[in-house]
């Protein structure tokens, strides 16, 4: 399957099964992943480059099916989820995103993803950081990617941490729903159980402002605007949760802002809604591809 994947003019749908198959065999075994890993060697592919490959398409393939795109989303998720050796390995290639721009790393393609008008590519990049710092107790890769500085020759972001990075996205008006919802997923899953990473985010001028902003939005608006909204309250929520004081700001400071600018029963209310979104329920129930 993995020389497969190599091969030109296979067809989509065949090349989008043995994807999916390939992450549907490796999820959650251990034990699969390293023979995953075993065949690649044995075929004289090393798994950065079959990484590289698939994520090249999934992040630049504009051109390419959707599903396609989305399948190698599922692999890489797959791959990552409980997989130590996967995650260091990208991780490890931020490394020269701080020294030179290197284009041609699984780091780099992450964050042109990240940074890009195509919508598929920042969702996926997103979900791909997500994955790289999901678990629970994932404190290590999460402190770890707060020292990352993004460069990227002849961009206005050069020099910016990812943190500060992701904020300036968030916060920017010509970002889509759909690139706002995959960076405050990837930033409640950073945050959560990390106080290093709260006490960045809460550091960073403007961000705390602009979370109880988007929480008090008319209550009249549409179902995209309440998941930002719900979104958003969980993520301060987060940053509730930090018991020492960053800058200007507590725990307590910010829970004084949420019950100036909205009372605490109606934060409570916008925060239950992401269970009660469409979209929630939609992910809830098909939580896989299929």
């Amino acid at each position: 399957m993995c020389v497969i994947l190599q091969l030109a003019n296979v067809p989509m749908r065949i090349l989008i099964q043995i994807i999916s198959t390939i992450a549907d065999v490796i999820d959650g075994s251990a034990e699969n992943k390293k023979f995953l890993d075993s065949v690649m060697n044995n075929y004289g592919i090393i798994q950065q480059s079959v990484l590289y490959n698939l994520l090249n398409v999934m992040i630049n393939g504009r051109d390419k099916p959707f599903e396609l795109r989305i399948a190698i989303l599922y692999f890489l998720r797959c791959y990552l989820y409980q997989n130590e050796f996967g995650k260091n390995m990208i991780i490890s290639t931020f490394s020269y995103q701080s020294e030179i721009a290197n284009h041609h790393t699984l780091g780099s393609l992450l964050i042109n993803g990240y940074v890009s008008n195509d919508v598929v590519a920042s969702w996926c990049s997103s979900s791909g950081f997500s994955c790289l710092i999901g678990g629970h107790f994932d404190k290590t890769h999460k402190e770890e990617m707060l020292k990352m500085v993004i460069s990227i020759d002849q961009s206005s972001i050069n020099g910016k941490t990812l943190m500060e990075l992701s904020t300036d996205l968030l916060k920017n008006t010509s970002s889509s729903f759909h690139t706002c919802v995959g960076i405050l997923v990837f930033l409640y899953t950073w945050l959560e159980n990390c106080s290093l990473a709260v006490e960045t985010f809460v550091s960073i001028e403007n961000n705390i402002s602009y979370l109880i902003s988007q929480v008090c939005l008319d209550s009249d608006t549409d179902d995209r605007g309440r998941l930002i909204q719900s979104l958003c309250a969980f993520v301060l929520c987060l940053c509730i949760s930090s018991y020492n004081k960053i800058g200007s700001y507590s725990n307590d400071s910010i829970k004084q802002l949420i019950c100036k600018e909205i009372n605490i029963k109606s934060f409570q209310d916008i925060r239950k809604r992401l269970s009660e979104s469409e979209f929630y329920v939609k992910a809830f129930q098909n939580p896989q591809l299929k």
